[in-house]
């Protein structure tokens, strides 16, 4: 029934008025007010760190006199005549990455055998001393035009261990050649946004110290935006293996002191630490060909195989840095990127659609109450970090119930948290309804930026997100259900399956056949 205190026709009493009024006003400023976030959780990440978690993923070029001599490990002894790229063009390289999706390059600038790319006044041993250019090329400035001109991010990697430079093995002298180097590097070349060390050295090579925390400093002070790789960070580190592979188990926390660079235990960087009071989020580097130099008779892996290491690195909160090295000729081979093309259709064929989003979405609680829409649960469906769901405080209950408003088939769950505000969840799992009664689909462990989770294909209409345990009160930037019809999976294991991959079926999709569809 209408209000007759509003519908009358007879006037508002003049009395009431001030009452009428200021219970108008009254309400206003409360419904106006914005509800504060809820309190990161530390440790958090800086802001060259965010930007490069953002993004995902980094093709690394390994180049030098090793792609002519055919070596992994030069000795350091081969003439520098050898380098003579003919064709090189550095913004091929720059064009292919940027065209398969990939946002940042990183150039072995020197690798093991001490021959530099760049015009180094501390040696000879460079391109100065080949027929490339005349001895006046610069691999490094054409590749820093070209990654700027093309807006993409240009990270160097400097080898501490360096097998032709005579003060090798003497600690002073070395460490002040090193960093002169770096210095060059760092001061010729515009922004670098990551650098890139490791602690890679021979056995029986000469015992010798490398100031690593000086030249961490200086790094940070000369190219203050940039991230330093390496097996203890200090700003990103090494996932522990070379094939692109992260544990199911990731956490982005570190503790540094319990790490050592060319020592540390791989178990623990691959799962990271629970408990650890730095923020060091890693870094899955792996070849697109056996060896990191480009060799004439390899051949590089099948975009089916790219997708597997994709969802293990990338889909386990790791930056993935996939490595595709320049032929003899200066150019990325043709093989190369067409299996970076079908690499990236792939991407664009599963995550370009999210089958969740024109799902109806409730939550178990919201923070600020169910009319707040600033931590609405239908914040998850935009693809953003800094848009969140949030549960209200102190709730034993953390949980998204989505209805698709029809029945759809799907193997893979993508979840993302907003690592600005933290790592928070330590288990979750996906639950469809299916016969009147709720089925676990599958189970995971951390998310971080980025989590993907296949399993055998279901099909439903009704699912939830259940949050088992967090750190802190759990928040949610994103959630996706996507079908992959590419991979082939094992129903040996209701957790994320090995796939098994043929490369003569690259684009070929997998037919929705009832054996190919799990009952979970």
């Amino acid at each position: 029934m209408p209000n007759p205190s509003f519908n009358s026709r007879k006037p508002i009493s003049v009395h009431a008025l001030p009452i009428f009024v200021s219970l108008f006003f009254s309400a206003i400023p409360h419904s106006a007010l914005k509800i504060p976030p809820p309190l990161p959780i530390l440790p958090l990440p800086s802001a060259s760190q965010l930007q490069w978690q953002l993004s995902s993923m980094a093709l690394f070029l390994h180049f030098g006199p090793n792609t002519f001599t055919d070596s992994e490990w030069g000795t350091g002894h081969a003439s520098p005549s050898v380098f003579n790229p003919t064709l090189l063009n550095a913004s091929q390289w720059v064009h292919v990455a940027k065209e398969a999706g990939f946002s940042r390059v990183i150039l072995t600038a020197k690798h093991h055998d001490g021959f530099c790319l760049w015009l180094s006044e501390y040696t000879d041993y460079s391109v100065k001393a080949s027929p490339w250019r005349n001895g006046k090329g610069d691999v490094v400035a054409e590749l820093a035009a070209g990654a700027k001109e093309a807006g993409i991010a240009l990270g160097l990697y400097l080898s501490p261990w360096d097998r032709h430079e005579s003060c090798y093995g003497k600690t002073l002298e070395y460490n002040e050649f090193y960093i002169g180097q770096m210095t060059e590097l760092l001061t010729r070349y515009g922004d670098i946004k990551e650098v890139w060390l490791d602690g890679a050295k021979g056995e029986g090579e000469k015992d010798m110290e490398y100031y690593f925390d000086a030249w961490f400093s200086l790094i940070h002070q000369l190219q203050p935006d940039a991230v330093i790789f390496s097996d203890a960070g200090p700003d990103t580190r090494w996932i522990g293996d070379e094939a692109g592979v992260a544990g199911s188990t990731c956490w982005s926390l570190f503790n540094r002191s319990n790490a050592v660079i060319g020592g540390t235990n791989p178990q623990y960087s691959q799962g990271g630490d629970p408990h650890g009071h730095d923020w060091v989020p890693a870094e899955c580097d792996v070849s697109i060909r056996p060896g990191w130099f480009w060799h004439a008779s390899q051949v590089p892996k099948s975009a089916l195989e790219l997708l597997d290491i994709y969802y293990k690195s990338t889909g386990r909160n790791c930056l993935l840095l996939l490595n595709v090295p320049p032929n003899s000729s200066g150019l990325i081979s043709d093989e190369d990127i067409q299996a970076l093309q079908e690499f990236k259709e792939l991407r664009r064929s599963i995550f370009s659609n999210n089958l969740a989003e024109k799902g109806l979405l409730t939550a178990s609680s919201i923070r600020g109450g169910n009319d707040n829409y600033q931590f609405s649960p239908y914040n998850v469906f935009e693809e953003s970090i800094y848009t969140y769901w949030a549960p209200e405080e102190d709730q034993r209950d953390w949980v998204l119930y989505l209805d698709l408003q029809e029945s759809v088939s799907f193997n893979v769950l993508q979840v993302q948290e907003p690592i600005h505000m933290g790592q928070r969840i330590i288990k979750f799992h996906l639950e469809i309804l299916s016969g009147g009664r709720w089925k676990n689909v599958i189970s995971g462990t951390t998310v971080g930026y980025k989590r993907l989770l296949q399993f055998p294909t279901v099909q439903s209409r009704y699912l939830k997100l259940v949050i088992d345990m967090s750190r802190a009160d759990p928040l949610i930037s994103y959630m996706g259900l996507h079908m992959d019809r590419f991979s082939i999976l094992s129903h040996a294991s209701n957790t994320t399956s090995q796939i098994y991959v043929n490369g003569s079926q690259v684009l070929r999709q997998v037919p929705n056949k009832d054996s190919q569809t799990a009952t979970v």
